[in-house]
């Protein structure tokens, strides 16, 4: 592997791991292969060495972590139930005010932000359309990184994998103009459909997330199984 790259890679390491095992390591990437394989397996171990530090030494006694994982284990339904759903509903904040302020300065004439667009435009809303369908995923795979490693029980990850799939698929943005020629309003509201065709759809896709998001969580506990078999 070529040097800088393999310093990159190691870079990625907590700063406690990189101390007492970054010169060995990188010696070892860059005597390795240099594919992408390689590069995927060292960043995916390195996102997992930050939310679950290796025991022993003085890694081990990093009182942030602990503290981390005490909460993992004593209040589970806040830490993989009610943070992820304020991360959400914080991200869907965000999105819908990248809609309003979008529709504002760069669509002033317009009834509606749901028209087609060009230009700068086409970044601006696009950065707001990357919040509102990636934070889900996003925060869905943050819940199974995080929760494979604890010492827990798989219901409230379980149920915040849930919660977030069923929401991201009712969720709906509306824009209007409660006065005319004032300023446009933005609202969201949550429904999973008005027959019981849409419903078993919205139930569907929903599944389909909830697939997508519990990947890693699957990842990670098949791996550390493998582990401590082996």
């Amino acid at each position: 592997m070529n040097p800088r790259l393999a310093h990159l890679l190691m870079r990625l390491y907590p700063r406690p791991w990189r101390e007492r095992y970054g010169a060995e390591f990188e010696a070892l990437l860059q005597t390795g292969r240099g594919d992408l394989r390689m590069a995927a397996n060292v960043v995916w171990s390195a996102l997992r060495e930050h939310l679950a530090p290796t025991r022993g030494g003085k890694i081990n006694q990093d009182p942030r972590s602990l503290r981390f994982q005490s909460w993992c284990v004593r209040a589970p339904w806040a830490m993989f139930g009610l943070a992820p759903l304020c991360l959400l509903a914080g991200a869907y904040f965000v999105a819908c005010f990248i809609l309003w302020s979008g529709w504002r300065l760069l669509l002033p004439g317009t009834n509606t932000p749901f028209v087609r667009i060009d230009g700068f435009a086409i970044y601006y809303f696009g950065v707001g359309r990357a919040v509102y369908y990636g934070a889900p995923i996003l925060i869905g795979w943050g819940i199974g990184l995080i929760a494979a490693p604890q010492s827990t029980t798989a219901l409230w990850p379980t149920v915040g994998l849930a919660l977030i799939a069923l929401i991201s698929v009712t969720a709906q943005v509306h824009a209007s103009h409660p006065v005319p020629g004032g300023a446009g309003h933005i609202s969201m509201d949550f429904a999973l459909g008005h027959s019981l065709q849409g419903i078993s759809s919205g139930l569907f896709h929903a599944l389909m997330i909830f697939s997508l998001m519990v990947l890693p969580y699957l990842m990670v506990r098949l791996q550390k199984a493998h582990s401590l078999s082996a």
